[in-house]
């Protein structure tokens, strides 16, 4: 019932029954591992790269599927299904493919797609720093400068989903002698393993904890000429909206997956001397009528932001963009803290998964743009008056 799969062509269905197959048999069955190891999952990066859908956003004339926003926000809502910590990393390795259709040039579109589609690489972007907010005005401190016909990168970054992961990282850089941020502003992919990257083992966290969003510290490090990717400042103005589109689906996930296992404990739950099981009880139909309501506000602006993504506005966009996070959120922490109150002692356990996805939900109220930021930005605009979702100083 209320699944975002309802517009889909054949072809992109297909994409997504696979995608729910390898959640439902490979993914959900290690998500409790990989929370408890705090790793990498590695093996589920396998699984999707073995499955073409590692290159679900590469365009079709590189070789990938070039899945549309639909789609895209119904795949990664599957996988975040089975585990949340490989649907919030695979958005970030998404979100690069996204930035560098826009300001790569031709030939490093060519080589990094493609090794996407050949090779499994696998994007992270490194983006936040100590020190700075997405929350408010966002400083730039990590310096690169001109070094012979390449650059060399300094600085340090923290929250770096699929440090020990990823193949390649995409971060953005303030170029030395620059006046202001256009001028400024430089996007780098380095390999992973180059001499100078420190990954620093500090993600010790409630919950997201397979993304490994490690600490990491560039330390003088190369940069080849063909590692910039585009323009000084080109990225700003362009389209980041995948970040919070992915954001919303994997938490949509999340609350899918705590809403159906509380439909299934219910209808198999019996207390001593019930004939029939509790969800015979008026009072647990309420419950779950409550539940079903969240979490459908939450699906259909998902489902209108996948369909609309690239037929409205600036501001139309940023309106349902924070609208569709917030709701998302909410709905899976929600959903998963009201899973355990209907569970009773049981919820916490740690062989139910309930306790699990209130954990991973939190990770969502903060995740940029924080959720207070959201309903700052659509009080704004509903007002009248220009909003941001992303602001440099």
């Amino acid at each position: 019932m209320g699944s975002l799969d309802t517009q889909l062509s054949p072809e992109n269905q297909k994409w997504v029954d696979l995608a729910e197959k390898l959640s439902r048999e490979k993914f959900a069955p290690r998500a409790k591992m990989i929370d408890e190891e705090a790793r990498f999952p590695t093996e589920n990066y396998e699984d999707l790269a073995e499955s073409g859908l590692l290159t679900l956003s590469v365009p079709k004339e590189f070789g990938g599927i070039g899945a549309d926003s639909l789609t895209y926000v119904t795949i990664l809502s599957k996988i975040s299904k089975g585990c949340a910590s490989t649907g919030l990393t695979f958005n970030m390795h998404s979100a690069v493919v996204d930035f560098m259709l826009q300001i790569a040039s031709p030939e490093q579109q060519e080589h990094y797609f493609r090794a996407v589609v050949e090779d499994g690489a696998i994007f992270s972007s490194i983006t936040s720093e100590p020190g700075s907010s997405f929350r408010d005005q966002l400083a730039i401190r990590t310096s690169i400068k001109k070094d012979g016909d390449g650059y060399r990168l300094d600085g340090r970054k923290h929250f770096c989903s699929l440090s020990t992961g990823a193949t390649h990282y995409f971060t953005w850089s303030y170029l030395d002698g620059a006046r202001n941020i256009q001028e400024g502003l430089l996007n780098v992919m380095v390999p992973a393993g180059r001499e100078g990257i420190e990954i620093i083992d500090d993600w010790d966290t409630v919950g997201m904890r397979g993304t490994v969003s490690n600490s990491m510290h560039f330390h003088n490090v190369r940069v080849e000429p063909g590692e910039v990717i585009g323009e000084p400042g080109g990225i700003l103005g362009k389209d980041m909206s995948i970040w919070s589109l992915g954001y919303t689906a994997v938490y949509i996930g999340i609350a899918e997956a705590a809403y159906e296992f509380c439909i299934d404990y219910v209808k198999k739950t019996k207390f001593r001397g019930m004939e029939k099981s509790i969800a015979h009880s008026e009072r647990i139909q309420a419950q779950i009528g409550e539940m079903a309501m969240l979490i459908e506000n939450a699906r259909r602006a998902t489902e209108k932001l996948g369909m609309l993504r690239g037929n409205l506005s600036k501001m139309e966009l940023t309106f349902i963009l924070n609208q569709a996070k917030y709701l998302a959120t909410e709905a899976a922490k929600e959903l998963a803290e009201r899973g355990i109150r209907l569970c009773g002692g049981q919820g916490l356990l740690r062989s139910f998964p309930l306790e699990r996805h209130l954990r991973d939900a939190m990770a969502g109220l903060v995740m940029p743009p924080a959720n207070d930021r959201c309903l700052e930005t659509v009080g704004k605009i509903a007002l009248g008056l220009e909003a941001k979702t992303l602001d440099f100083k």
